[in-house]
């Protein structure tokens, strides 16, 4: 008994059932799709490169990822500026404190920011800033029961630090009523009260400053009735009863460096650029000696942060670029080799790591430090470790890098960041673009009349001097044409100059480069992320058309293969019927 093989049925687009070969013992189903399979191998060779071009949009992706941690790791290291120096990872402080007397934790606590000046300053904490509190007398009533039988009705105005307001109290008010009615228009007065269940029939009123301070002490006064007078608070109309005041709600009073400093709160913020102060404790007599010091632990943290993301870009670049050295094959993962774009980053950021940092000069004498090998920065050597995948990384030479921020923190950071130096107090640099040079600005200022009318410069740049260059001006602000943007803090009333020279650190090279690299229009990946995506999607539509090709000449071979099997079993059946008719001929013969 023969079987049925299911694989030789054949269903066409229109839904006719065919067995494949049934007459002409040829498995045309099979035929055909070798067929069209040999056709189609230039969409299997397209199918392959997008597959090939996923895998390296995936890589530089992720390349993508590690310079965008490479830049963000030059944020506070390549010279931004900020009126408080918070993008400048060198003027970080640390704080040193000590006693006279009670640890100084306990009496006050300082806080630094970069713009604090580095220093020693002697406090004295004489008084602490207290909220002005007070209470009513004890009444021999629940906090919840009608109080009005003692205090009768009327009206009463509060005052505090932020207003006054009137509160009347009606027949039936509790003492809780009264606590509420306070509350609900403390913001306007800066005084909110409180009900203290003294047993379960009697009760005080407690009022309270919201701030601190003598400009914050509370005032009453019974303007209908005697209310507060008969609370206790007041000995006559406005008179607080002085038996009845907790805290007199004082000013915080202070000694720094034998000078008596007073204000309305616990919390200097003013009182040196920088530096914000919280008090905890009086006590008076003793000395807290604060000490204010460059924080250069926070640099070192920043550069070794910088190495690491350095590394992690150029032991990607290795992975996926390695070729053995030995056989000269390429490694499975190096999906990226021979990509230009990547070749063009990987040289960039090598030749900004080895090169100079443009501008530093010497000063007295004293050679600035001009590279990263310098402060114990440097490559590693090609071969001479075992991993292939650390070639041209940067090792750390840590104690070199402690030396040089120890001995020279400024020449270090001159080393990274973008530097602009003025001659005149009044010129300030606020900004610097890609485009600023490493150079020497001489400024003449015409500010007469009160306004600055105009400003010309001549710009020094590798020795070579340009004049009579014209200056943006806007209001107080000027801008060169190379993008170095200054404020002009003068009286503007007569003419005046400044010189600024620049220096573009090594920081600030690689910040620039990086933004470049990342920009999202322009940008070196996003281009070549883009050229992958674009080929992709070209290849998509030729493997589309090809396809949709095939499927059309596969249904004409299939109709031609069934036609032959038709007219196959026809010729079978002709055949059949002649076989017979011969046979038929015989036996009557």
């Amino acid at each position: 008994m023969s079987s049925l093989n299911l694989n030789n049925i054949y269903v066409g687009d229109n839904g006719r059932v065919q067995l494949s070969g049934g007459s002409s013992n040829i498995d045309f189903v099979d035929t055909v799709d070798k067929m069209i399979a040999a056709r189609r191998i230039p969409a299997d060779n397209l199918e392959k490169r997008i597959e090939a071009n996923d895998t390296k949009i995936a890589a530089l992706k992720e390349l993508q990822t590690l310079v965008g941690t490479l830049k963000d790791s030059m944020a506070n290291l390549y010279g931004a500026t900020s009126f408080d120096n918070s993008k400048n990872i060198f003027e970080a402080k640390q704080i040193f404190a000590s006693s006279t007397g009670s640890d100084a934790a306990t009496l006050m606590g300082v806080t630094a920011s970069n713009a604090a000046a580095t220093g020693s300053y002697t406090f004295e904490i004489i008084d602490v800033a207290s909220k002005h509190k007070l209470s009513s007398a004890t009444q021999a009533v629940a906090a919840s029961a009608d109080v009005t039988g003692i205090t009768g009705t009327g009206s009463f105005t509060i005052t505090g630090g932020s207003g006054s307001s009137s509160i009347t109290v009606s027949a039936g008010d509790t003492l809780q009523d009264i606590r509420d009615k306070i509350n609900n228009v403390k913001e306007s007065t800066g005084v909110q009260a409180s009900v203290i269940k003294v047993s379960d029939t009697e009760s005080t009123l407690i009022f309270t400053s919201t701030e601190e301070g003598v400009d914050n002490q509370m005032s009453f006064s019974d303007d209908t009735g005697s209310v507060l007078q008969s609370l206790g608070v007041l000995t006559d109309a406005t008179t607080i009863d002085p038996t009845k005041v907790i805290d007199p709600g004082n000013d915080a009073s202070i000694k720094l460096d034998g000078i008596t400093v007073t204000r309305g709160s616990n919390e200097f913020s003013d009182l040196i650029d920088g530096l914000t102060i919280s008090l905890y404790d009086a006590e008076p007599g003793t000395e807290i000696t604060i000490e204010i010091e460059q924080d250069l632990n926070q640099a070192k943290t920043a550069i070794i942060d910088f190495v690491d993301a350095y590394n992690a870009v150029q032991t990607f670049i290795n992975e996926k670029t390695f070729v053995d050295p030995v056989t000269g094959e390429a490694s499975e993962d190096a999906v990226l080799l021979g990509n230009t774009s990547v070749k063009g980053i990987e040289a960039a950021l090598q030749q900004i790591a080895g090169s100079f940092a443009n501008g530093v000069s010497d000063r007295a004498g004293k050679d600035d430090y001009t590279v990263l090998a310098e402060i114990g920065l440097d490559f590693v050597a090609y071969g001479s470790n075992e991993d292939p995948l650390v070639s041209k990384t940067i090792e750390i030479d840590e104690t070199a890098l402690n030396e040089a921020l120890l001995n020279n923190p400024t020449e270090v950071m001159e080393l990274f960041l973008f530097r602009g130096k003025s001659d005149n107090s009044d010129v300030t640099m606020t900004g610097f673009s890609s485009s600023t040079n490493a150079a020497t600005y001489e400024f003449n200022i015409d500010a007469s009349g009160g306004t600055i009318n105009s400003v010309t410069y001549d710009i020094t740049v590798d020795g070579i001097t340009t004049t009579g260059k014209n200056a943006v001006v806007s209001g107080n602000s000027i801008r060169t044409a190379d993008g170095l943007r200054l404020f002009y803090g003068g009286d503007a009333t007569a003419a005046d100059t400044a010189t600024v020279t620049t220096s573009i650190g090594i920081g600030a090279q690689f910040y620039f480069e990086l933004d470049s690299i990342l920009d999202d229009e322009n940008g070196t990946l996003t281009q070549a992320i883009s050229d992958l995506e674009t080929q992709n999607t070209s290849y998509d539509e030729k493997v589309e058309r090809i396809d949709d090709r095939l499927s059309r000449q596969r249904e004409v071979l299939m109709d031609q293969f069934i036609a032959m099997e038709s007219a196959l079993a026809r010729m079978k059946n002709i055949q059949s019927s002649l076989d017979e008719l011969m046979a038929a001929g015989k036996d009557s013969g």
